[in-house]
């Protein structure tokens, strides 16, 4: 199993990705550093300050495990295009996040995408309880994402000018506690003793649910730090592990992480696909938020494919209280959950047509399942052509002479066709070349709130 403590790539947007930086980096950090002047300073005497600002990056071994320093790398390239610097501010519970980004050269998207990972990631990988963000207003498209994260929530201290020169970098700082983000109303969020609560864990919520890590069902619990403390065998196996202890520490608070990502879909996880399955792992994140924050339940559906094949599962958070009503861990149940499970519906009205039938002897090619499938979704065969990227007249003669053949029809009848493919149990599952990973929110309530950090 992978060990969440080691240093690894964390993917932020098509081309970027952001890696820790050490001592072997102060080749790329001083490029970095030089151009960084050229866009923003005019001045030695600020130049000299800038670089006394940023020495942190540079590494003699004194501060190791005080200073998280990473970059953003462009991987067209291998050029480091911004620089994230992360420190205790005062005390261990208050972290001092300071960001370098080039003027130009980098979207609103991509900044935007970074906030987002790098206050996850110092609140919850790194356990801070609370950051001041210090971050240079001349950057108009990093401040400007700033304000699309719900600025509200952020305390803006008094501008600070770092420099005497008034060439030099003015910077803005924010402070935010972790109950404020992405929380509307934090006030009301009670804070609790961590030892308490894990004790709780251990004495209360543990023993109730081990009696059931051997049942056959999707199960397991998450503690306040949004990792896994147990599980069933059934879900352990479900993401392709033998035994449900293997489960501890894993998290969708990891949603970025390029190491967990690929060992978990394997071939699935590539370019065309990464930027979905990093949203919507960060989607499930907040929704695991979302009920620590509100302590309400959560039901969704989620087509991820943990079990190297494309499953659905129906999911059920449960906030779990402790004696004085905080929420202090969630617990999952979840189902197997058929996405074209609406065939049976119908499979019941034509109950009286069904055929005895070898389905065995039905062998449908990669692209026979694809337009039978589209079919069965009630699409045109121009829409089909549209999304197979082929001729309409193609995809009519995949129906003429295959599929209506293999299935026995004595004319060309589209919906004679999906009737019987119906009837036979068709379609058993999604194309693979059709699938794509989704999480489907089943309350008006969450839907809404995710929407706001969309």
């Amino acid at each position: 199993m992978l060990d969440f403590t080691k240093d690894t790539d964390w993917y932020i947007a098509p081309h970027y990705f952001v890696r820790k930086l050490n001592a072997v980096d102060h080749g790329l950090i001083n490029s970095f550093m030089h151009d960084y002047h050229e866009n923003y300073l005019d001045s030695e005497q600020a130049i000299s300050k800038v670089t006394e600002l940023l020495s942190s990056v540079k590494d003699d071994g004194t501060n190791l495990g005080k200073i998280f320093t990473a970059g953003l790398i462009d991987k067209r390239n291998a050029q480091l295009m911004g620089l994230i610097c992360i420190k205790p501010h005062q005390n261990n519970s208050c972290a001092e996040l300071k960001l370098f980004l080039p003027a130009r050269g980098l979207s609103l998207a991509v900044m935007n995408e970074l906030l987002m990972w790098v206050i996850d990631h110092t609140f919850y990988a790194l356990h801070f309880n609370e950051l001041q963000l210090w971050i240079d207003k001349r950057c108009v498209n990093l401040v400007t994402a700033l304000h699309k994260l719900k600025l509200e929530c952020f305390e803006q201290l008094s501008p600070v000018v770092f420099f005497s020169n008034p060439a030099g970098i003015h910077s803005s700082i924010y402070h935010l506690n972790e109950r404020q983000w992405l929380n509307d109303t934090a006030s009301g969020v009670v804070q609790f003793n961590h030892q308490e609560a894990d004790q709780y864990i251990q004495e209360v919520v543990r023993p109730y649910f081990q009696t059931c890590a051997a049942a056959p069902m999707y199960a397991f619990v998450m503690d306040f730090r949004y990792e896994t403390v147990m599980a069933t065998n059934k879900t352990a196996h479900s993401v392709g592990l033998t035994h449900w202890d293997e489960t501890i520490g894993t998290s969708y608070k990891y949603y970025s992480r390029l190491d967990l990502v690929t060992w978990y879909f394997g071939k699935r996880y590539n370019p065309k696909t990464a930027t979905a399955i990093h949203h919507y792992a960060r989607k499930i994140f907040r929704i695991q938020q979302y009920v620590f924050k509100t302590g309400h339940p959560a039901s969704f559906i989620d087509s991820l494919p943990y079990d190297k094949g494309i499953q659905s599962y129906l999911v059920t958070y449960i906030p779990v209280f402790n004696a004085s009503g905080i929420v202090i861990a969630i617990q999952s149940v979840a189902f197997d959950y058929r996405l074209a499970g609406y065939h049976e519906y119908i499979q019941n009205i034509l109950e009286q047509k069904k055929f005895v039938v070898n389905i065995s002897k039905l062998k449908l090619s990669k692209r026979e399942d694809e337009v039978l499938f589209l079919l069965t979704c009630g699409m045109t065969q121009e829409k089909i052509g549209e999304i197979l990227e082929i001729k309409r007249d193609t995809v009519a003669t995949i129906i003429k002479h295959q599929l209506c053949v293999k299935f026995s029809l004595p004319e060309v009848n589209t919906k004679l066709l999906v009737e019987t493919a119906l009837s036979y149990g068709f379609p058993f599952s999604i194309p693979e070349s059709l699938w794509c990973p989704s999480v489907v929110i089943l309350e008006e309530k969450l839907s809404n709130w995710i929407l706001q950090y969309s």
